[in-house]
């Protein structure tokens, strides 16, 4: 008899990519627990967001100074361009998924709300990240796992020993098994 169930090979991660620093850190507060950002990434965006108005205001100073309209055109529109790229960095970073034991469920503006009572596990995945024109480096994922066999994303990022800590605390908080599907040497002390 054959069988109508897809297997699903929970060792394959989720995201093709991931960033190459320390993003979000998880941190309890009472019933919620939540994804806070770095200092580190914010600043890593806003340096766009700044170096942008930088260039909007040099180009204001030299349209009123020298009346150059063709470099004052040209540093406006480079720099609307580089403050948007920063801008559009920092969004990601602002969606902050949460636990909230209180309303019972898991948000992150991006998939719809899950209950909690629905999430079986957490779920530890690591991949190779190799850019075309750099240094290849490890990333690793921390995913949910739900009862309707839905696998949901909630951290990625390359700091192995933060994103386990936050596995842990997390695991504890939901009261749900983590498992490491990490394919490479491990210490025995993780999961």
């Amino acid at each position: 008899m054959k069988s109508n169930y897809l297997t699903i090979d929970l060792s394959i991660p989720l995201l093709a990519k991931g960033p190459k620093f320390l993003s979000h850190i998880v941190v309890i507060n009472g019933n919620i627990a939540y994804l806070k950002p770095t200092i580190s990434a914010m600043m890593f965006c806003i340096v766009y967001v700044v170096v942008g108005l930088f260039l909007i205001g040099l180009a204001s100073f030299l349209l009123v100074s020298t009346r150059q309209i063709d470099l004052v055109i040209f540093l406006v529109g480079f720099g609307v361009a580089i403050a948007t790229f920063g801008i559009t960095l920092i969004q990601p970073f602002l969606r902050i998924a949460s636990f909230d034991k209180e309303r019972g469920v898991f948000k992150n503006r991006r998939d719809r709300q899950v209950k909690l009572c629905n999430i079986m596990s957490l779920q530890i995945n690591e991949k190779k990240i190799q850019p075309k024109h750099a240094l290849s480096y490890w990333c690793y994922e921390l995913n949910l796992l739900t009862k309707g066999g839905r696998r949901i994303n909630v951290l990625n990022h390359n700091n192995r020993e933060q994103l386990f800590h936050d596995a842990n605390v997390l695991s504890q908080f939901l009261k749900v098994s983590l498992h490491n599907y990490c394919q490479s040497e491990t210490d025995e002390s993780q999961p």
